[in-house]
């Protein structure tokens, strides 16, 4: 899964995940590079137990748990340490106080296009930094001011590099049985798009852009609710069938009538009514199998519990007693919420990585 978070359009990285209290006991070496902006000399052993791309989670050798962002590194750098879950690992470089902070300057401008002059980086280094102060308080709305701000100084620059696809490169991801005439008319809108998009004229390419797919939208056909069933892949019961069908179809008439309080009521009917099917086409886990989605040890005394309690939710499924289900996965959670906090990730900003015996330097 890529997790990739280029800064070209306004986005929020509101993802303040504080250490708080859980401070591991680190080995510090005397490390310090020329023009290095980072503190470096924190140690982390451990195994890889997910892969993000440019950040992964390792569990130290002794018990602590690290988000380590590795947006220091080159991609190319990055592709060559082949991360695996369940590589051993060291990884040298400096806590963070939250996940935001992987995302400093040095990282934006990383990411920046071609031709952006050296006055502008000051600016926009400025406007920046005080949108992540503005974030880290979650001032949303004063930091989406700011974003404007560095997107009128980049856009240009991410316009001028922008490469669009050629028009039979990005039809060809639709599948609909296209007419001639609308082929014709879909390319001339697609050209007239990108030539508006490139010179900065946003709400005029828009505009082109939502003539495109409402040719594009006149091909979709909702399935009909035999097709839904069977992409679903269950059978429903003869008493079941006429009724759940009825919604169904109610539902899509209040959509397409744009009654939207009904269609969401109709809705929620049907998705009420399919439930015992939705369970049938998808049945949960075993509890051992649940268990092993935590990468921590649960003592004997709370997994009797948790077993306890999820062996009730299947059998609280099976009867149709769903109202009681919430209240149980309440207090499911709840005794491993402890385990969680105990394990909560620690932002870790890599310098050096040594894998496979071979070291990486940023």
């Amino acid at each position: 899964m890529s997790r990739e978070k280029q800064r070209m359009l306004v986005l929020s990285i509101a993802l303040a995940l504080g250490i708080g209290g859980v401070m591991p006991s680190y080995t510090f070496a005397a490390v310090e590079q020329a023009g290095s902006h980072f503190q470096i000399g924190q140690i982390v052993k451990g195994t890889v137990v997910e892969n993000w791309g440019n950040e992964i989670i390792v569990k130290g050798d002794s018990g602590e748990r690290y988000h380590v962002g590795l947006h220091t590194f080159t991609e190319e750098k990055i592709q060559a340490m082949n991360f695996s879950v369940g590589a051993l690992v060291q990884i040298e470089g400096e806590v963070l106080e939250s996940i935001a902070d992987f995302y400093s300057f040095d990282y934006f401008v990383k990411n920046l296009p071609l031709g952006v002059t050296k006055d502008e980086i000051k600016k926009l280094e400025l406007l920046y930094n005080e949108v992540m102060t503005l974030e880290k308080d979650e001032l949303w709305e004063e930091a989406g001011e700011l974003w404007v701000q560095i997107n009128r100084i980049t856009n240009p620059y991410y316009l001028a590099n922008w490469e669009p696809e050629a028009f039979d490169v990005y039809i060809s991801m639709f599948e609909y049985p296209f007419t001639s005439n609308d082929l014709l008319q879909m390319e001339e809108l697609y050209y007239q798009w990108v030539s508006l998009a490139k010179s900065g004229a946003e709400i005029e390419s828009g505009v082109k852009l939502d003539q495109f797919f409402e040719i594009v939208n006149t091909y979709y056909v909702e399935p009909t609710f035999e097709e839904y069933i069977i992409d679903l892949g269950t059978t429903i019961s003869k008493t079941d069938f006429p009724v759940i069908k009825k919604l169904y179809e109610d539902a899509r008439q209040a959509s397409s009538d744009g009654d939207d309080q009904l269609a969401m009521d109709k809705w929620e009917a049907f998705d009420s009514v399919m439930r015992p099917y939705y369970r049938a086409a998808n049945p949960m886990p075993s509890f051992d199998e649940q268990m092993a989605y935590y990468d921590f040890e649960v003592s004997k005394e709370d997994l009797s519990k948790l077993q306890k309690i999820y062996t009730g939710i299947i059998d609280l499924e099976l009867n149709g007693k769903y109202d009681e289900v919430d209240s149980q996965w309440e207090s499911f959670y709840s005794i491993l919420e402890p385990y969680f906090s105990m394990n909560v990730n620690i932002p870790f900003r890599a310098t050096q990585v040594i894998i496979n015996g071979e070291t990486f330097q940023r």
